[in-house]
Parts: structure tokens; C-alpha cells; sequence
């Protein structure tokens, strides 16, 4: 066997658990932060000083969340169990 053992039982339950982070972390974020981007974003748009568009920090947060932490928790997992 090699230093890792990629899956098994501690891989699945460290994906798991990750998941279940991101998953919380979206639906707070999604909750708490995102109304008040968006309103400044759409206030800002009228003075022409607008940034970055509260959709695309969204998109790069759902990522984050359901795809890298829940291979993170894998990798970890993996390399635990």
C-alpha cells in the first residue's frame, strides 16, 4: 500500500462531512451576505462605480463549497483513515 490509500470508509465520511460545511457555509452566505451585495452592487451602478458582480463571487463560492471542500474532505480523510 502506498502513504495514501485514496477512498475506502474515512475518505467517504471526511467528503461527507466537507459537504456538509460547504453546504452551510453557502446557505449562510447566501442568507446573510449576498442581499447586501447585491444592494450595494445595484446602488453602485447607478453612480458608475460598480466592481465585481455579486453572481460571479456567488458562482466562485458554490464551487468552493460543493466541489473543492468535498475533495478536500476526501484527500483528508483518505490520508487520516
Amino acid at each position: 500500500m502506498g502513504a495514501v490509500s485514496m477512498g475506502g470508509f474515512s475518505g467517504l465520511l471526511g467528503a461527507i462531512v466537507f459537504l456538509a460545511l460547504g453546504v452551510t457555509e453557502l446557505a449562510v452566505v447566501q442568507r446573510f451576505v449576498y442581499p447586501a451585495l447585491r444592494w450595494r452592487y445595484e446602488e453602485a451602478k447607478v453612480t458608475g462605480t460598480q466592481g465585481l458582480d455579486p453572481r460571479s463571487i456567488m458562482m466562485a463560492l458554490r464551487v468552493q463549497s460543493l466541489v473543492i471542500l468535498p475533495l478536500l474532505g476526501f484527500l483528508l480523510g483518505a490520508m487520516i483513515g
